[in-house]
């Protein structure tokens, strides 16, 4: 409990840090005001600026560079355009809401597993050039903090002896890195990884790399600055702590913290209001240029796409960017917002002013300044529906995007940003396929980090109206003060409106109904379960009969996902059940659901299909192993099963072992029976009942299926409830139980005469269940779990017998399809696999050998 309550508060340390960074630059510029940031921001010299976006430019370029090396050192090849143009609108994103927000590499993900990478391979790319970027980060660092130590205020300290001692340890580091990748060619583990050390040629590369694009990134900013005679490599030293802070600040950016550290070195040069105003123009030619031109690319590879005579290969070269539009512009639509808001705190430009007052009257000015602010607020909420691909949110999204570029041009001819948001519409119109679920926006979910975002940029724009009107002396009268320069009566006014906005809308999400009941389904929920099931392709849906899950169904009652708490998880057997059109709303309800009530979902079992919705919320895929299906329309078991199955199948034949199907209305008179079966059965394997995703013996739940039985003479020896699909897609078989007496052999004999009959029902498919940690990807650099589940299945077969099962199935000469465990990342998994441990109730091998 303890626990749940830290992750509720995790997202508001950021709060303090930004609030922090406020605080300090309130108190650092509080002899400044607006106009001079303006006039220092506006006396930056064209060419500056100009050399500034040159180096933008080449930087992101290099930036792209970093994937290229990741790519090379798993052994793929990969076209240079393809991954400048994955590595460009990664990076553009990421660059602006910070690395902690992209943890599981969801943009990466999209993007790659397009072009063949598996999810494996993403995350090594991933975590690849996340190093690089650290190398060149200590390679940097260390030479310039050794050779060119910044002279730091005396108010200033540091946790280290000096700044040299720091960059000696970074440079040792560096070494150390190329020594092993020089030397090491083992695979070395620690923690939750295991990877290998590239080659010397790739680790060196990585070094040159990295260390020119830090220079670039530096160097964007400094060209900025006034020639006051501050040292290059000096100015890099302070450059990267400012980064740092930013990052481990967890604000997205770093935001505020950034501009704090550089404030407290450049502030000895120049005055904290040119500071200012060129760490803002740093910040629209480093983060928000690169960010449009990320959404020029969407939009035009959106509108590639949609052309009705575009030609198949323009199709698969673009058809990576419907996976990464929801994130990108919900962003975007949030940096929009924040821009409006921003523009709504800080005083117009007077000679602007004065020529719109020409042609608008100064009524429509004061409504639109108004207007536009909440437009802004509006968008900020509106991204969050965005993300979760809602239609309603698209189209107001859209609308508001056009009211927010008339309103920019009415109220003060800020041109700026209505081509900003201009930009923003042209990309998002052309994507209103990817934005589908007819979801009500009034019981959409806010996480606390979306919270917390929203409060940070209002937090920005309350300073930001406070700086640049602190010299104004407050009096009533100002509220209704309307005149063509009363910028600080029309921030006031429209800021009210803005926090009113966004305390109706914080009070309607505390009184929101609940989203969706979920409780252990009573008989009327059994019925409509089965009447899903009846039409669903997939047979071990079926399992929800047994009663021991609890249900989520849609509003129209017409899909729903089973599942189980323990912990603090909700754990789902398989995907969802009814039609795919329906399956990703259900999914995010699920989610959200979850969330609300402080648990984190489990997907168990889950199949391909839905592996890029649940990439969407943010979590982690874990494979679990591979399924056996066999194909019946072909099905010659004498020449599709391996010989010795096949020869113990004939002995029992002549035998005189006898297979038959017991039909569904019929069950109830052989109950008694079977129960002593299934008894004897538990008793010699020394096995218990467990239920939630394997059947138990339980007589309400077997009369609701055919049952096969072998048998000999009058005795049944064994039998197995038969589940299947809607339209004969696909049967399977789930309690096996026989007698303890039963000759070698009979399970297979049961099995191959289930799956004749099957073909002579006309299923296309037999279901024979997982073979658990096979077909695992095998390449360096892969997460803990897959060299976990590598290692049980290699060196606990005697325990498990994993190889065994695996063997076994692959003597059916079945079709693999992989499976999967998607649950969050990092150390909230080993808890998670407890829970589920829980729930399958029988440890480690239950979990992966239900079948």
């Amino acid at each position: 409990m303890m626990k749940k309550k830290l992750k509720k508060l995790t997202p508001f340390i950021s709060i303090i840090f930004f609030a922090f960074a406020l605080w300090f630059l309130d108190q650092e510029l509080q002899q400044y005001e607006m106009s001079e940031v303006m006039t220092q921001l506006a006396d930056i010299p064209n060419q500056y600026i100009l050399f500034s976006l040159l180096l933008s430019f080449l930087s992101y370029l290099l930036l792209t560079g970093y994937d290229a090396l990741g790519v090379r050192y798993i052994g793929e090849d990969l076209e240079a355009g393809k991954i400048i143009r994955a590595g460009y609108v990664g990076y553009a994103f990421s660059h602006n809401i910070g690395l902690a927000l992209i943890t599981g590499g969801s943009i990466r993900y999209r993007i790659y597993s397009v072009w063949g990478f598996t999810g494996m391979q993403v995350t090594q790319i991933v975590a690849f050039s996340a190093f690089t970027l650290w190398i060149g980060f200590c390679a940097v660092g260390g030479l310039a903090l050794l050779f060119a130590t910044p002279n730091l205020p005396n108010n200033v300290t540091v946790p280290f002896v000096s700044l040299r001692v720091l960059g000696i340890i970074l440079l040792v580091m560096v070494a150390g890195y190329i020594i092993a990748s020089a030397r090491i060619k083992d695979e070395i583990s620690f923690k939750r990884w295991t990877f290998r050390f590239p080659d010397l040629k790739l680790s060196l590369q990585q070094v040159v790399i990295a260390s020119i694009d830090w220079l670039l990134m530096a160097s964007v900013l400094f060209v900025l600055l006034p020639d006051v005679g501050i040292n290059f490599f000096s100015f890099v030293g302070i450059f990267m702590l400012a980064q740092i802070a930013g990052l481990f600040s967890q604000v997205p950016g770093g935001l505020g913290v950034f501009e704090s550290v550089m404030l407290i070195y450049l502030g000895n040069f120049i005055p904290g209001s040119q500071v200012l105003g060129i760490l803002v123009v740093y910040r629209i030619i480093y983060y928000i240029i690169p960010l449009l031109g990320a959404l020029i690319v969407l939009g035009y590879q959106e509108y590639i796409v949609n052309r009705r005579k575009v030609k198949v290969l323009q199709r698969k070269a673009a058809n990576w960017v419907p996976r990464v539009v929801p994130q990108v512009m919900s962003f975007s639509v949030f940096i929009g917002g924040s821009i409006l808001l921003f523009s709504g705190a800080v005083p117009s430009e007077v000679p602007r002013m004065e020529w719109l007052q020409h042609f608008i009257p100064l009524p429509v000015i004061e409504m639109s300044h108004f207007f536009a602010s909440l437009v802004g607020a509006a968008l900020l909420v509106l991204a969050s529906g965005l993300q979760r691909r809602s239609d309603g949110a698209y189209h107001l999204t859209v609308g508001l995007l056009v009211f927010g570029i008339l309103f920019s041009l009415l109220k003060g001819a800020d041109y700026e940003e209505a081509s900003i948001l201009s930009v923003m519409l042209v990309a998002l119109i052309p994507c209103r396929g990817e934005f589908h679920r007819k979801t009500s926006l009034m019981n959409q979910f806010f996480s606390a980090r979306w919270f917390t975002l929203i409060l940070m940029v209002l937090a920005s724009a309350i300073w930001l109206g406070m700086f640049s009107y602190g010299h104004v002396e407050y009096q009533k009268e100002l509220w209704w003060q309307f005149s063509l320069m009363g910028d600080a009566p029309r921030y006031m006014r429209a800021m009210v409106a803005v926090l009113g906005f966004a305390v109706i809308m914080g009070l309607l999400k505390l009184i929101r109904p609940k989203h969706k009941e979920t409780k252990e389904p009573g008989e009327t929920e059994l019925l409509f379960a089965k009447d899903i099931c009846s039409r669903s392709p997939n047979s071990l849906s079926n399992l929800v009969l047994l009663g021991d899950k609890e249900l989520m169904l849609n509003d129209s009652n017409s899909s729903f996902i089973m599942f189980a708490r323990e912990g603090q998880n909700w754990v789902t057997f398989g995907d969802p059940v009814g039609p795919a059109d329906e399956a990703e709303e259900l999914i995010w309800e699920f989610y959200d659901e979850c969330s609300n009530q402080g648990y984190s979902p489990i997907f168990y079992q889950a199949g391909e299909r839905y592996l890029e919705q649940y990439v969407d919320l943010g979590l982690t895929l874990y494979k679990l192993g591979e399924q056996a299906r066999i194909g019946l329309n072909g099905f010659d078991p004498e020449k599709s099963i391996h010989n010795k199955v096949w020869s113990g199948y004939q002995e029992l034949e002549q035998d005189d072992y006898n297979f038959e199907i017991i039909p569904q209305q019929s069950v109830s008179s052989y109950l008694p029976e079977l129960k002593a079966i299934s008894d004897a059965s538990l008793r010699t394997r020394n096995k218990k009942e467990r239920g939630f995703s394997v059947g138990y013996f339980d007589k309400g739940y077997l009369s609701q299926f055919p049952i096969a039985v072998v048998t000999k003479g009058e005795n049944i020896l064994a039998f197995a409830n038969i589940l299947h699909g809607a339209d004969k897609y696909e049967l399977t078989t789930d309690l096996l139980r026989y007698r303890p007496e039963s000759p070698a052999g009979i399970i297979d004999y049961m099995l191959i005469h289930t799956m004749l009959w099957g073909k002579e029902e006309q299923f296309e498919w037999f279901n024979l269940g997982m073979a658990p940690l096979s077909g695992m990807d095998e390449h360096d650099f892969s997460p803990g779990w897959n060299k976990l589940a590598d290692f049980v299945y290699t060196y606990g077969e005697n325990i498990y017998g994993f190889k065994k099962v695996r063997r076994y199935k692959s003597q059916f000469n079945p079709t693999w399809e992989p499976k999967f465990l998607v649950g969050p990342g990092g150390w909230s998994m080993p808890r998670a696999l407890s829970n589920l441990t829980n729930i399958v109730s029988g440890g480690f091998d239950s979990i992966m050998t239900d079948k």
